[in-house]
């Protein structure tokens, strides 16, 4: 399904701050298969899942989807097979709008905001209500009407998640997103994410502050050392 070859991400070429950061990666990840990426810091794990996000640009080497050549793809034609959850929970997410509201809207790509009122429906809203309920995180479903910008930052990683969800993401890149949470909230964000992943059958590409967990919920460990594979 994904193939990457020979990556090669270099800042500042022909500088003296010159860095090479990816050094020939190759590797493939399969339909519905969940990778985490190992590594110590400055090996190269966040630069690998910005580029297949769309975010850094490859140096040299090539990205494939399904045979496809999408190494040169836009920022907005690459989100379109790829979904990314960073720590950074504002690239998905609007502080202005109501959890409920931003879940509404992930269905509403080819309408206006404008639009997210009229889309208010009470059984829409005890759908959600219910899904929240049902996914048992830290009682989620009581913020349903609250601002994004005003709820604690498990939660928001968890709503950017059901929003790649919604939207019918084909490819989940997450880095690191339960980093800087005390331990209880990491735990609790972390088998959530399995959780979703799992039930969706995404693909799923993922950096996470906790090896124990990578080893336990994924189906193949990528390992990076100074920005190529172990």
């Amino acid at each position: 399904m994904i193939n990457i070859e020979d990556a090669f991400v270099v800042f500042y070429p022909g500088t003296p701050l010159e860095r090479v950061v990816l050094r020939g990666v190759s590797f493939s990840v399969q339909e519905g298969e969940v990778v985490s990426v190992l590594g110590n810091n400055g090996s190269g794990r966040s630069t690998l899942l910005r580029f297949l996000a769309g975010h850094i640009p490859l140096s040299f080497g090539r990205l494939w989807y399904n045979n496809i050549d999408i190494t040169s793809q836009s920022l907005y034609e690459r989100s379109k097979l790829f979904s990314s959850v960073f720590t950074d929970h504002n690239v998905c997410t609007s502080g202005s709008l109501t959890v409920l509201e931003n879940l509404i809207l992930a269905t509403m790509s080819h309408q206006q905001k404008s639009c997210i009122d009229e889309a208010i429906r009470d059984d829409v809203e005890d759908r959600f209500y219910s899904q929240l309920k049902n996914l048992n995180f830290m009682e989620m479903e009581r913020l349903l009407k609250v601002r994004v910008c005003d709820i604690p930052r498990p939660y928001k990683q968890v709503l950017a998640l059901l929003i790649a969800v919604i939207k019918g993401t084909k490819v989940l890149v997450i880095d690191e997103h339960s980093t800087g949470l005390d331990a209880e909230s990491s735990h609790a964000l972390l088998e959530t994410t399995s959780k979703i992943i799992r039930s969706k059958k995404i693909t799923t590409i993922m950096v996470v502050n906790d090896p124990e967990f990578a080893l336990k919920n994924s189906d193949r460990l990528v390992v990076l050392n100074y920005g190529q594979i172990s």
